[in-house]
């Protein structure tokens, strides 16, 4: 994959996690029992559960309807219900999983890069 294709597939889930967290807000909106605070720490847990459930679920609902106008972006394989489910919890990650996510991609531009260089540095003593 190349850098540029990689680069377009980070920006496609960063979208789809902010669609469907602004999906997720819209929920806990209607939802009394999810948009504040439960009084006891076991209802509490039970909410944080709910609302994990509601974000997967709503990455996948994302990914599904933005499917048909990003078929060129994304590989075959994630086209299918696996991929879409996928795509989902990758869309549901947070904050956390995009930090992880922008490292990696830093690094693979660092490699990309120290390779063109090597590659110079090769053809130069040649």
């Amino acid at each position: 994959m190349e850098i540029t294709a990689l680069s377009d597939l980070i920006a496609y889930i960063v979208a789809l996690s902010i669609a469907s967290e602004r999906l997720v807000e819209i929920v806990k909106g209607v939802v009394p029992f999810l948009s504040s605070k439960a009084g006891s720490e076991s209802l509490e847990n039970w909410r944080r559960v709910a609302l994990q459930l509601l974000a997967v679920a709503a990455g996948m609902l994302t990914a599904h309807l933005a499917m048909p106008a990003v078929t060129d972006l994304v590989p075959a394989a994630w086209q299918t219900l696996p991929g879409i489910v996928a795509l989902g919890l990758l869309a549901s990650g947070g904050s956390s999983l995009w930090n992880s996510v922008l490292d990696y991609a830093s690094a693979v531009k660092s490699i990309t890069k120290l390779n063109a260089e090597l590659k110079k540095l090769k053809k130069k003593n040649s």
